[in-house]
């Protein structure tokens, strides 16, 4: 209960294979590594929000900004564990005034995960155990 009303109030968030939110473990999609992250350009590239950083194909990164509603920077790890089982994690930090943000990172991950989840086929969080 403590560390989920912590990361409310950190500018900073991340997925991860064990993350005590639910909604912030790693998401695995069936597809390779190229077609994660040529659906993550089509994310960009469509929505005006977001302006590309970096995009590495070959080291599965991608860096991006999110302009509103507060600016805050994105990055988006992915690697394919097995044929057709890609791992995707997200890193967000927010540049503000306050030294909190009142969960505006956790729900830009969600968010994200959701775009993705309309354009690849999702099958799990957490599985890196199971694989």
């Amino acid at each position: 209960m403590f560390r989920k009303l912590q990361n409310l109030m950190e500018n900073h968030a991340e997925t991860s294979e064990q993350h005590v939110d639910e909604r912030l473990k790693t998401h695995y999609f069936k597809a390779n590594k190229n077609e994660v992250m040529k659906v993550l350009k089509q994310i960009l590239d469509e929505d005006t929000n977001f302006q590309e950083l970096g995009f590495s194909e070959e080291r599965g990164e991608v860096t991006f900004e999110v302009r509103q509603p507060k600016s805050a920077f994105v990055v988006v790890s992915v690697v394919t564990v097995k044929p057709n089982r890609t791992a995707v994690d997200l890193n967000v930090s927010t540049e503000s005034a306050l030294p909190f943000n009142f969960g505006n990172n956790q729900r830009l991950i969600t968010s994200i995960y959701e775009m993705l989840k309309q354009k690849l086929t999702f099958i799990g969080t957490s599985m890196a155990e199971k694989l």
